[in-house]
């Protein structure tokens, strides 16, 4: 996500930048046709050409603003060719005063690696090679100074060829630097070994969910006899149970429930679920995750002790349904006839 937006502010910064260069390319050659009169009438089809191009400018930006992921890639490359295009066919009418238009073709291919990548650089180079051949064969007066266009080529080849490794460098350093940075994000949001939301996580949701004041359940989680598991069997088993029973888990949540590990074998759900419907979720949870497990040749016993406490009802501090639920985990550890205990059943007892 944080890639594409990237991708769509460098585009819109680039599409605006150029919208106002070629606005004010435009005034300027409407300025000079003004004071030269007759006397550059060539330059009126010139204006025109320009006139065009700011409106194509003026398109392309608002296509970003419209609809920034639909035809990214149709529109850069459109870009950079009607760039190249207008740019060589402005330089076959205005003539000898071409020359100063020719810097632009480093400008476009610089300016296509730089913002959009090599794909970008590459195809503009391709385009100005063609452009290169049609202004010799095209115009008379550069067919005679096909020495200056070669040289004007030859730079544009040369100058982005010298960055280009350096471009790669940098490159490669921002692809590295933002997969550390994922992977630092990863790793203080995610357990490492469920692959679930951590407590970092899980605090940052029970604080929105009670600036929310929407009812909730909170329900904890803890295995039974999981240190006897370890004990028997070792830690590789039971961090093999822990991955076991984090994927059965998951099985009995939807997209608007949180499932996070908090520590060795405590998980916490918290769901939003209408409090008529907990006793139907609670009994799927419990079918889908208790029974046998095998790992290693080793058939382990996967039991659980839930306890749930309930947003406001039972309190609207988060330390105090914590505290709640907790509670009435260990209760349910306690009896044989549930594997888990409301916490509004403790209060009415």
């Amino acid at each position: 996500m944080l890639i594409v937006q990237s991708e769509y502010f460098k585009e819109k910064e680039y599409a605006y930048s150029r919208l106002l260069f070629v606005l004010g390319v435009t005034i300027v050659a409407f300025l000079m046709l003004i004071i030269a009169g007759e006397r550059l009438h060539i330059h009126d089809f010139l204006l025109k050409v320009l006139v065009g191009v700011s409106l194509f400018s003026l398109l392309h930006y608002m296509l970003i603003l419209k609809f920034p992921n639909t035809l990214v890639k149709v529109r850069k490359f459109t870009l950079f060719f009607v760039d190249i295009i207008v740019l060589t066919l402005g330089i076959i009418l205005i003539g000898s005063s071409g020359l100063f238009l020719l810097p632009l073709y480093i400008l476009i291919v610089m300016e296509s690696g730089v913002s959009f990548g090599f794909i970008y650089f590459y195809f503009t180079i391709t385009i100005s090679s063609v452009s290169w051949v049609f202004l010799i064969n095209s115009s008379a007066y550069w067919a005679e100074h096909s020495d200056t266009v070669a040289i004007f080529a030859i730079t544009t080849f040369l100058i982005p060829l010298v960055y280009l490794k350096q471009m790669m460098r940098l490159h490669q350093r921002h692809e590295k630097l933002h997969e550390n940075l994922e992977t630092a994000s990863y790793d203080a949001n995610f357990d490492a070994l469920t692959g679930l939301p951590n407590r970092k996580q899980y605090d940052a949701y029970m604080k929105d969910l009670l600036d929310q004041k929407s009812f909730f359940a909170l329900l904890f989680i803890d295995l039974n006899k999981f240190k006897e598991i370890n004990d028997t069997y070792g830690h590789d088993v039971g961090d093999d149970v822990l991955r076991e029973v984090s994927r059965r888990l998951s099985l009995s949540i939807d997209e608007e429930d949180m499932l996070a590990r908090l520590g060795g074998d405590e998980f916490v759900i918290i769901t939003k679920r209408k409090k008529t419907f907990l006793s139907t979720f609670l009994q799927e949870l419990e079918h889908r995750t208790i029974g046998q497990y095998t790992v290693d040749d080793v058939s382990v016993h996967i039991g659980l002790s839930i306890g749930v406490s309930l947003f406001p009802d039972d309190c609207p501090s988060e330390t105090f349904l914590r505290k709640y639920a907790d509670e009435a985990m260990y209760m349910a550890k306690k009896r044989n006839d549930t594997h888990h205990v409301f916490y509004e059943e403790l209060k009415s007892s």
